[in-house]
């Protein structure tokens, strides 16, 4: 390689490498020094003084903390795991040959993924309604009567999850699609010459076959659903009380309702370390996994 070459590479790259630096890197730094300064937004008189670890120490401490990371891993359980059974479903039924009109089922499956979160939340606040929801209405006809669901405290946070699960779904459902029509027929006609029912070519051959989509799909999901922020925070405000507050919507009020910004972005990088082991187990099974795919 010549050095005109190498000269225009370093041009080509230094100007992405300048905006990722001024957009992540320099925020994500200026965020770990905030963590260690008291830093009260609305009194900057006070200034920001060194704390050391104290940030961290009065995040741990508060109750509200471990509410909210509790119905984070929750809302990240049920979320995830029902709309990856639901993608899954949906792909095996869609990628058989006999059914009719698969283009259009297709097209309809994937548009809750691209209405706008916020879209999305103030149409399913409105459906939640007491008085002039069709939610409601339809559990009335079938004998059960929960009074302002999303003002309940037992049933926000599923009504907000349900939610969630059909806005997400299409993802899993797109990348289980792809994974199962790429998998070689033969394998199918082989099995059920020696006998096998689709049942059983569905546990020996589909799914070993699709462990490496799966976990890629839990990988995304998984760090999408503990962001989750936008359709939650329309539809409940993490209320009544704190009975919706996951880990994001709890992240906000000390940023932007406390105003105390160093101890909202030692929030934000615990929240980051807790992502971070998520998905390094999760990349571990992935790359385990590619002997097997």
């Amino acid at each position: 390689m010549t050095t005109a070459s190498r000269r225009l590479i370093v041009y080509f790259l230094l100007p992405p490498l300048l905006i990722l630096l001024a957009i992540t890197i320099y925020p994500f730094l200026f965020g770990i020094y905030n963590s260690f300064h008291d830093w009260v937004l609305y009194k900057p008189q006070l200034g920001r003084p060194f704390v050391g670890l104290k940030q961290y120490a009065r995040i741990f401490s508060d109750s509200n903390f471990w509410t909210a990371l509790g119905h984070s891993l929750i809302y990240v359980a049920l979320s995830v795991s029902c709309s990856m059974f639901l993608g899954f479903v949906q792909a095996l039924v869609l990628s058989r040959d006999e059914i009719k009109g698969k283009g259009v089922i297709r097209s309809v499956l994937i548009i809750p993924l691209v209405v706008a979160p916020v879209v999305i939340g103030f149409a399913f606040r409105f459906m939640y309604n007491s008085d002039l929801g069709v939610l409601p209405w339809l559990l009335e006809q079938i004998g059960v009567r929960i009074p302002r669901i999303l003002g309940h405290p037992d049933w926000a946070l599923f009504a907000v999850i349900l939610v969630d699960i059909w806005n997400q779904t299409p993802l899993p459902f797109l990348v289980f699609l792809a994974a199962v029509q790429s998998i070689n027929p033969e394998l199918y006609e082989v099995a059920g010459i020696d006998g096998a029912s689709y049942w059983q070519s569905l546990w020996h051959i589909t799914i070993p076959l699709l462990r490496r989509a799966f976990l890629v799909v839990l990988l995304i999901r998984t760090i999408d659903a503990f962001k989750a922020f936008d359709i939650l925070y329309v539809m409940t405000e993490g209320g009544p009380g704190r009975a919706t507050e996951v880990l994001s919507v709890f992240g906000y009020r000390l940023a932007f309702v406390g105003w105390r910004m160093g101890t909202a972005s030692a929030f934000a990088l615990i929240l980051f370390y807790i992502i971070v082991g998520i998905s390094t187990f999760y990349i571990r099974l992935i790359q385990r996994g590619q002997s097997y795919v």
